[in-house]
């Protein structure tokens, strides 16, 4: 390469105090595995380059400003996407403002299991509005507690308007009587942010205004920035955080488009953890419900590992895995980033037993809730089969309540807290089918 333009790239990148900058994105083809394999090798070695939606055929780059002249002078065969959005970028859709309407105008319609609340504010100081929808709405339940994060990429609109018409489809469900909505709001709390990147959404871009990718400014385990700290990181990001640290979220999916898959951990290393034939299980329940999905050409039913299929670092699926023992995935829900809006009933048609019977799987695990919310500790969970044992692994709880979503089996778990007297040992088995059905999220309770 031009020795003159990879210092007029990289000074280019430096001058930008944040990181992850995406302010140019564009779309690299090749031929061939070999070829892709050289080009993702070349592109490693540069920090300042993300990498996205990895196809047969060709990837997505996205970095600061001088990223164009670095690629073409190392003879890349790219297409600016910038070129390819205009004339999809004519579509409307519902401004930040119509959004905030809709979701108020929820609230007043259904205020007994909706309320609508502020995480924080994003860069130009937007409300990052969270529903929750459960039947004692103002009340902090001791159930399971399960979340939806959509459009922390601006231009990937399809996941925000799912998520206000999934919202809008459960409440008017459950106030026609449904059985099965019914059942699943009144036994969970479910917490939805509709659009994590309003900024973004207005500007019709990646990043945030800022132009920061908010997918990749999470901690991450396998890197330099390996604190979970929210300290130099975007104002969304620093919301979800917060968000997430105050909550016990066991259950989670966030929603992105250029793509038709689900993704699940590890994205940032190779390599499986315990639960494993869990995550997968359940990734490919959700993609099996789903026209094209399923029957991908590009994924085997639907699903991928992340790592397998690029590396990501600092994304927040791993992150919250990682820290917080949320298990989640990553729904790649359409692979038109920004299409007509006259294709969102379809997608969400396509897409609305998936996204229902992922929420229930929220049931299919083990609880344990204190009589006090100062009982703090750690649980110790073992898996026990009739040839051997399992162990899951040791995770933290707070404030008098835990809950972990399991595959189905028998289980031993060792009690650790702040009052030695309540330390024990107890056995529960998951049965989803039955866990389901009794609708009390398999809780132990534990006397003080």
């Amino acid at each position: 390469m031009n020795k003159f333009y990879l210092i007029i790239f990289l000074c280019i990148s430096a001058s930008i105090s944040a990181k992850n900058i995406v302010q140019e994105g564009h779309l690299i083809s090749f031929n061939s595995n070999f070829e892709k394999s050289e080009i993702l090798k070349q592109i490693k070695r540069h920090s300042e380059i993300t990498v996205d939606h990895v196809k047969s055929n060709s990837l997505e780059v996205y970095g600061p400003k001088g990223l164009n002249i670095w690629l073409t002078q190392n003879n890349f065969n790219f297409i600016d996407l910038s070129f390819l959005s205009p004339k999809s970028f004519e579509l409307k859709y519902p401004s930040y403002i119509q959004i905030t309407r809709k979701l108020k105008l929820l609230q007043r319609k259904y205020p007994k299991i909706i309320s609508l609340f502020s995480i924080g504010k994003s860069t130009k100081l937007k409300n990052l509005w969270v529903i929750k929808i459960s039947d004692n709405v103002q009340i902090d339940e001791i159930e399971p507690e399960f979340k939806y994060i959509a459009n922390m990429h601006g231009n990937e609109i399809v996941g925000r308007e799912l998520m206000v018409k999934l919202i809008e489809d459960l409440a008017a469900q459950y106030s026609k009587g449904n059985k099965e909505i019914v059942d699943l709001i009144n036994n969970t709390e479910i917490f939805i942010l509709p659009s994590m990147n309003p900024d973004g959404a207005e500007n019709k871009r990646r990043g945030n205004e800022n132009w920061a990718d908010l997918n990749r400014d999470f901690p991450d385990f396998s890197t330099s920035d390996n604190k979970n700290t929210i300290e130099g990181r975007e104002p969304e990001t620093k919301a979800v955080m917060n968000f997430q640290a105050s909550r016990n979220f066991s259950l989670s999916a966030n929603f992105h488009g250029g793509a038709e898959v689900v993704s699940y951990p590890w994205d940032t290393i190779e390599g499986h953890f315990t639960l494993y034939n869990l995550i997968t299980n359940i990734s490919l329940k959700y993609a099996s419900k789903v026209p094209g999905m399923y029957n991908s050409t590009e994924f085997a039913n639907g699903i991928t590992n992340g790592y397998d299929w690029y590396e990501l670092n600092g994304g927040m699926q791993d992150w919250s895995y990682e820290w917080y023992n949320d298990l989640q995935v990553t729904i790649e829900l359409s692979n038109i980033k920004w299409p007509s809006p006259k294709t969102i009933s379809k997608f969400y048609n396509d897409n609305r037993e998936s996204l229902i019977e992922y929420i229930k799987n929220i049931h299919q695990g083990i609880g344990l809730k204190f009589k006090s919310s100062k009982i703090n500790g750690k649980i110790e969970i073992i898996q026990i089969t009739n040839k051997s044992e399992l162990m899951i692994g040791t995770f933290g709880f707070q404030n008098g309540e835990f809950y972990k979503v399991l595959q189905e089996g028998m289980y031993r778990l060792k009690i650790i807290t702040n009052k030695p007297n309540l330390n024990q040992t107890k056995y529960i088995e998951v049965n989803f089918e039955r866990n389901l059905k009794e609708n009390n999220g398999n809780y132990i309770e534990i006397d003080n």
